[in-house]
């Protein structure tokens, strides 16, 4: 059987980009190679993968709209592909523990328990680094003294996202403990399974938000504080911290003993740190960036997941540090450069209310917004303007997504008056206004038309319990038992697995068939309530 033929893959739809052999920023890889990556992970084609991998190493990288080949081994219980993707990838995703719960909730117990072995042996990801993670967040040091004086081995257990204790102390800025941990064998550069260190953290991370959210009133407000002690501690101080605190003297040093570090990459990569460069330039430091840019630093240096055209510039304009962001053009900047979920060089000017001169000089050089940033700004001026001079304009999938996600009826209608057919082939994502949804259909959108993993429209009603949206899905012809591939399982079984017993109740009285999908009995509605623990929708589906 080809891959075409399995069932596992006919259900899905090869999105557009990984239709073509050209490399795909976002995706880190050429479109097809991705495509096969993803699949062979699906058949635990482990040959294939390393066949791949051998002809573009950087696929080791790769993911779809945060869909990872790893994901796809483990949902399919290929044991020995996941090994050789867990031991290989150098970044198992955000929140590796969560990993095992792919296996678990669709009843394979014993590839949730192997995934969980592997990350025990990687990473210490274990049930007591939970529990220590909670301690040190409720800022209870004898609590904690007590844990690891009865065992001492739990200094390196980490929690669900690889945080050992010694992270947490940082990330909750709290000296005593931190001091505790490091004079009890606690490593001062541990490193999370994102490459993560204790001094990357000291302002927090994108799950605690130290700076804004998540630290408590009482706890130290100054994160430089923290560290400057553990610098003092002797922790690995490396060029992206230098460059994040403006500290020039050492980014000089460093770059003195090894001049090739000004282009290349710390291990830790993420929305609030990475490339020295970009670290500077967010923080305001036209110094340390002056220097940088004299060593060689790169202004589009790529930085995988994140920025693959650079982020400095995106950065600085963040930060409203004009005379960085006019250098880093003067120095070849792509103004148009733009940064994961956080739109392009315009848009965040925009957005974060950058002064006209600043705009103005993003516009000078040419930078402008995207069609899909239009379409989610609502703006409409702007886009008229676009397809005035350009009625052919490539509309993206995504550019759909953003209007009819943000409720901008004005903007699907607009786009509509010069390319009437765009909706026809469109698969309606999220959606929260009925008589926009209605509008929708009724101008050409089709509720059978599936996403690339074969989700429908009705699958999301479903799951969301929207029963309006479902009967409206229906009533233009939706299949009521559709089937995707990541699940395998129809509307009625996304209603069962999410605890949505009205839904389950509606699309029984529909017609839904409770049995399917006949030949995966792991997927059918009931089996997922019993999973799930919902008693009274297994009743339901059994009555």
């Amino acid at each position: 059987m080809n891959q075409q033929q399995d069932p596992r893959i006919s259900v899905m739809r090869q999105p557009e980009d990984l239709l073509s052999d050209e490399w795909q920023p976002w995706w880190q890889g050429k479109g097809t190679s991705v495509w096969k990556m993803l699949t062979s992970a699906i058949t635990g084609d482990l040959h294939n993968i390393k066949q791949l991998l051998e002809q573009e190493p950087g696929l080791l990288h790769c993911s779809y709209r945060y869909y990872f080949p790893l994901y796809f081994a483990i949902r399919e219980n290929h044991p020995q592909l996941v090994e050789f993707l867990l031991k290989n990838t150098p970044r198992p995703g955000s929140n590796p523990g969560r990993l095992p719960e792919i296996a678990r909730e669709r009843g394979n117990h014993a590839m949730a328990d192997f995934v969980e072995k592997l990350l025990r042996e990687l990473y210490d990801i274990r049930p007591e680094g939970e529990t220590l993670a909670s301690t040190i967040k409720q800022g209870n040091l004898p609590a904690l003294q007590k844990m690891i004086k009865q065992q001492p081995s739990l200094i390196r257990a980490a929690d669900s996202f690889g945080n050992k204790a010694i992270h947490w102390a940082v990330l909750t800025r709290q000296l005593p403990i931190i001091r505790f941990l490091l004079e009890h064998g606690a490593d001062i550069n541990a490193q999370r399974p994102d490459g993560a260190r204790p001094l990357d953290l000291t302002n927090g991370d994108y799950y605690y938000r130290s700076w804004y959210r998540d630290l408590p009133p009482q706890s130290l407000q100054r994160h430089e504080v923290v560290a400057g002690y553990l610098i003092a501690y002797g922790a690995s101080y490396d060029l992206s911290v230098a460059a994040k605190f403006g500290d020039t003297g050492r980014v000089r040093e460093l770059l003195d003993a090894d001049p090739s570090l000004v282009k290349k990459l710390p291990d830790y990569v993420s929305y609030y740190s990475g490339y020295a460069l970009r670290n500077a330039a967010g923080a305001g430091h036209l110094a340390t960036v002056q220097l940088l840019l004299e060593r060689g630093a790169d202004p589009n240096f790529p930085e995988l997941d994140i920025a693959p055209r650079g982020g400095a510039l995106h950065a600085a304009i963040g930060g409203h540090h004009r005379l960085i962001a006019q250098l880093l053009l003067e120095h070849g900047a792509d103004p148009n450069a733009a940064v994961e979920s956080s739109g392009n060089c315009m848009s965040r000017a925009k957005a974060f209310n950058a002064p006209p001169e600043l705009i103005n000089l993003l516009a000078l050089y040419g930078g402008a917004q995207t069609v899909e940033l239009l379409c989610y700004y609502n703006n409409l001026e702007e886009l008229s303007q676009v397809f005035q001079s350009n009625p052919l304009l490539h509309v993206p999938p995504e550019a759909l997504d953003a209007a009819i996600g943000e409720g901008h009826q004005l903007v699907v209608e607009l786009l509509l008056r010069y390319q009437p057919d765009l909706l026809k082939k469109h698969s309606l994502g999220s959606i929260s206004n009925i008589n926009f949804a209605r509008w929708l259909m009724k101008n050409g959108l089709n509720p059978n038309n599936a996403d690339w993993l074969g989700i429908t429209p009705l699958h999301r009603a479903a799951s969301e319990g929207n029963i309006e949206l479902a009967a409206l899905c229906l009533e233009y012809g939706a299949n009521i038992d559709a089937i995707e591939s990541d699940y395998f399982s129809t509307p009625l079984g996304w209603a069962a697995r999410k605890g949505q017993r009205s839904m389950a109740a509606f699309l029984l009285q529909e017609g839904a068939d409770a049995l399917a999908p006949k030949h995966i009995p792991w997927a059918q509605p009931a089996a997922w309530a019993e999973r799930m623990g919902y008693e009274d929708i297994v009743l339901l589906l059994l009555d």
